[in-house]
């Protein structure tokens, strides 16, 4: 999957990792993205990954709801037409390497607080898993 993701033409860049509401910050008419800690060089399309998990969980929306699809389409339109497969593919593979963030985490986590973030992982990473097979 990551071999067919590269050969897509799309060039990796900076993606944030962790873009949602609570990361973005309003002063005036402009807005700011902070909390960088977990962007890297990767696939552009990688940053919206958290992005409609976030929505999804604040709106109680459905993955198949069709906002998503307009959400989609207005970020794929800077990038040029028939990329829809391969923004598919690129979440597909986030979902996957977004759980090694939780791993570099949990070594922070005192041994005694550890059993939920456990909990929580396994969580993310049965939902990445399955949205790794589609």
């Amino acid at each position: 999957m990551c071999k067919e993701l590269a050969a897509s033409g799309v060039p990796e860049t900076v993606q944030h990792d962790d873009l949602h509401m609570a990361n973005v910050y309003a002063r005036g008419r402009r807005l700011r993205v902070l909390d960088w800690g977990d962007a890297s060089i990767s696939h552009p399309f990688a940053s919206l990954l958290v992005t409609f998990r976030f929505i999804g969980r604040a709106a109680r929306l459905p993955p198949q709801d069709p906002r998503f699809t307009r959400l989609r389409d207005a970020y794929l339109e800077a990038w040029g037409p028939g990329l829809t497969d391969v923004f598919a593919l690129a979440l597909r593979i986030a979902a996957f390497a977004h759980t090694f963030t939780w791993v570099r985490h949990r070594d922070q986590i005192a041994g005694g607080e550890r059993g939920e973030f456990d909990r929580l992982f396994a969580i993310a990473l049965r939902q990445a898993l399955a949205e790794v097979r589609g």
